[in-house]
């Protein structure tokens, strides 16, 4: 893949926006509620343990982690925004929830150790990896779930959205590129990054690719990944 330049603490000035208007997290109230409602579906799966311990990769401010622990599980986040990390534990205090939040890089797992957990959750972090650090990614994810665990993988995949202009996505490496020439996002093909999982060492259980609904939408794979 082409070389491009990224900066993964930038998003830690969103975080800081967003908390200091009033949002309760990376989303809105009502996006956050219907991403917790379609993660109520996913965790139906016959790949799922119904308990054990969980690490999201990518936690932002904590929503997932902490309502996780709602369901029995025994939950572990980890984000490189030192805001959003802060946010998710003033939020597991005020809710006297057990979660441990990690400020720490996805890509660099080295504070876990091996095997160490029985369900991976990447919950829309995936895609904003870029270059080669996606397989350090994938691989850091594989070497910290146990065998026979399930990794989820939900990320962006296929043509940018229409609210993307033209000019800001690159055909080339299959990233949007901010105007200072960033790369932010990774919209690669399902097949492609499918391919990438199991190069990791993943064997792939089940996935599912929701088409854009219409030209202001982005596609998105789900994939169930067994180590």
């Amino acid at each position: 893949m082409t070389t491009v330049r990224v900066d993964y603490t930038a998003h830690d000035a969103i975080y800081q926006k967003n908390k200091e208007t009033g949002r309760p997290g990376w989303d809105t109230a009502t996006g956050t509620a219907q991403t917790l409602l379609k993660w109520q579906e996913i965790l139906q799966s016959r790949y799922i343990p119904d308990k054990g311990r969980v690490l999201e990769l990518g936690c932002g401010a904590g929503d997932l982690s902490l309502w996780l622990t709602t369901k029995g599980y025994e939950v572990s986040g980890v984000d490189i925004s030192p805001t959003a990390i802060d946010w998710a534990r003033e939020k597991a205090q005020a809710g006297n929830a057990l979660v441990d939040f990690h400020l720490g890089n996805v890509i660099n797992l080295s504070t876990y150790q091996e095997s160490a957990f029985d369900l991976v959750l990447d919950s829309h972090c995936l895609h904003c990896i870029i270059g080669d650090h996606r397989a350090l990614f994938l691989r850091s994810a594989y070497r910290v779930l146990r065998p026979a665990g399930c990794c989820i993988i939900k990320t962006m995949c296929g043509r940018p959205a229409k609210g993307w202009s033209p000019g800001h996505f690159d055909p080339q490496t299959r990233c949007l590129i901010r105007k200072d020439g960033l790369a932010t996002r990774y919209l690669g093909l399902s097949k492609d990054i499918m391919q990438e999982v199991v190069d990791a060492g993943f064997q792939l259980k089940e996935w599912k690719i929701r088409p854009a609904s219409c030209e202001e939408d982005q596609g998105e794979l789900l994939v169930y990944a067994i180590r």
